[in-house]
């Protein structure tokens, strides 16, 4: 990044490269604020204010006291949560990366050093599928899955959260992220929770405003007194 363009993105966002791919008309890495995030034509998928919710979400359930060891990530992205963990957070957790979007996987290692962390897994398969087939358990899962600025209907079913618990350890958490921004949206946010209860009996579920249009929703067990 050149020391000019970093200046003056604070003021101006500087495009450094666009492109597409199967799942996505549109993938855009800019300049914006000092440093690189990556963009689609109407929302930000790594580094911008995706990065600012799953960075307050961590902060709502205390992630550094926790003695966890291992993440799922389902939706990676360009690496935001990876970059949390690791570079701020200063974790050293297992963490398998799910992407089904080849093109963003290749943005993530060339701008963001996605392919830099040690204890980083990256896997380039739906993440439908991936829980549907996977044995494997995890501490913490952090689910960010869209299409542009919305959740497809098969990522917000019982199917698919039924599976989502398979792969939860007793005492881990979920961290699901959506975007309520119109009428209907806004009714599935009270869909999700109700979904959310049914699927994960003796867990808490609450859901948090998280920027203006973010609702994170955070499945954890119960605390027995």
């Amino acid at each position: 990044m050149k020391s000019l363009h970093k200046y003056l993105s604070y003021i101006v966002r500087f495009v450094v490269e666009e492109s597409s791919s199967l799942h996505n008309d549109k993938l855009i890495v800019a300049i914006q604020d000092g440093k690189y995030v990556l963009n689609t034509q109407n929302a930000n998928y790594s580094f911008g204010s995706l990065h600012s919710v799953f960075q307050k979400a961590f902060k709502l359930i205390k992630l550094k006291e926790r003695n966890f060891s291992s993440c799922l990530v389902l939706g990676g992205g360009a690496g935001s949560v990876p970059s949390i963990l690791y570079n701020e957070l200063g974790l050293s957790l297992s963490t398998t990366v799910v992407e089904v979007d080849k093109e963003v996987i290749r943005l993530g290692k060339k701008y963001f050093k996605l392919g830099d962390y040690p204890k980083l897994t990256i896997i380039n398969e739906d993440a439908f599928v991936f829980v549907s087939n996977n044995t494997e358990s995890f501490d913490l899962i952090a689910i960010d899955i869209f299409k542009d600025v919305v959740v497809p209907e098969r990522f917000i079913s019982p199917v698919f959260f039924d599976n989502i618990k398979k792969r939860l350890n007793p005492n881990g958490v979920v961290i699901f992220n959506f975007v309520s921004f119109d009428f209907e949206t806004k009714q599935q946010v009270k869909n999700i929770e109700q979904l959310l209860t049914t699927v994960f009996k003796n867990y808490t579920v609450t859901t948090h405003k998280v920027e203006s249009l973010n609702r994170v929703f955070i499945v954890e067990r119960v605390k027995e007194v």
